[in-house]
């Protein structure tokens, strides 16, 4: 005889845990990031997280690209180059502040958002498609990022996405050989957080949330 399930209360369960998982994500500032960082089947899970997001016509409009420690150095002197060429006054200062980010947080990603479709079947798919917009695709990344945090929340590790003006470099593309129609949106870092931090305030559903009222006529 089969055991009957209580499945009004696996589902609020799941939806407690969830609502729990999210409530009490923080962005973690990567010069807080130690080590040991996720492994490569932590990361994985992480990325697979991320790839659930909604994708219209599933353009997959973005990818990651991993920083390897041995390439930290490598990216180092390009936060450097980049920060001469916007400031060829910078100070010693400016520029030791640049090239030390290069090595925060034990696993670094960067975000790239595909304006092109990410698969040879989809080449007909023109860029600016108004069936897909651009600003579709970056909603796509936007959730497909959400999701990245949220599960290296549920492992334990602390994370942050952080940009800045080298990424919309023309440097910077040529450096991560970006394709026509791609960008570099930001950075992930991801690692053990060091310590607690104050969470700012996020606000309530109504500050939020509104009701629409059409125009008369």
């Amino acid at each position: 005889m089969d055991t009957p399930t209580d499945d009004a209360g696996d589902g609020a369960d799941l939806a407690a845990l969830v609502l729990a998982l999210i409530g009490s994500r923080q962005s973690v500032m990567p010069k807080r990031l130690e080590a040991p960082g996720p492994d490569e089947a932590q990361l994985c899970q992480m990325v697979d997280a991320a790839a659930c997001a909604p994708d219209h016509r599933g353009l997959r409009p973005w990818r990651l690209v991993r920083i390897a420690d041995s390439q930290r150095a490598a990216l180092a002197d390009l936060f450097d180059a980049c920060t001469r060429d916007r400031d060829p006054a910078a100070t010693p200062e400016d520029i030791a502040r640049s090239r030390e980010k290069a090595h925060r947080a034990p696993v670094l990603l960067l975000a790239v958002l595909r304006g092109e479709p990410a698969q040879a079947a989809q080449a007909a798919q023109a860029a600016d498609d108004p069936e897909v917009p651009l600003v579709e695709r970056a909603i796509t990344l936007g959730a497909a990022l959400m999701n990245l945090l949220l599960a290296a929340h549920g492992l334990g590790y602390g994370a942050m996405l952080t940009s800045g003006r080298a990424v919309r470099t023309p440097r910077f593309a040529r450096a991560f050989a970006l394709a026509p129609g791609e960008q570099a949106v930001c950075f992930v870092s991801i690692g053990r957080a060091r310590n607690a931090s104050h969470r700012r305030g996020r606000g309530v559903a109504a500050d939020f949330l509104g009701d629409w009222a059409p125009p008369p006529g």
